[in-house]
């Protein structure tokens, strides 16, 4: 019990840490603001992408790559054990 204390102490300490408020700037950003970019990524933009204002974000180019994706989402159903069905 003293070891999960001693470690949520830290992480509270820790740059990476943020309240659930700011935590979810990003996704109200993208419901809210018009004229985002559809293809792209939106959250932290510092330090390498881990902290800071929100804004748009490096997207790598595998994530455009249709067969990843197919691939991705297939591999995310079967090890969840839930299939989306349209």
């Amino acid at each position: 019990m003293y070891f999960v204390r001693l470690a949520f102490r830290l992480m509270s300490l820790s740059p990476l840490e943020q309240s659930a408020a700011k935590g979810v700037w990003s996704e109200v950003m993208c419901v809210t603001k018009d004229g985002l970019e559809q293809r792209a990524l939106h959250g932290p933009s510092c330090s390498a992408e881990f902290v800071g204002p929100v804004g748009q974000g490096t997207l790598n180019a595998h994530a455009h790559d249709k067969p990843v994706m197919e691939r991705l989402w297939n591999l995310s159903e079967n090890d969840a054990g839930f299939a989306w069905t349209l």
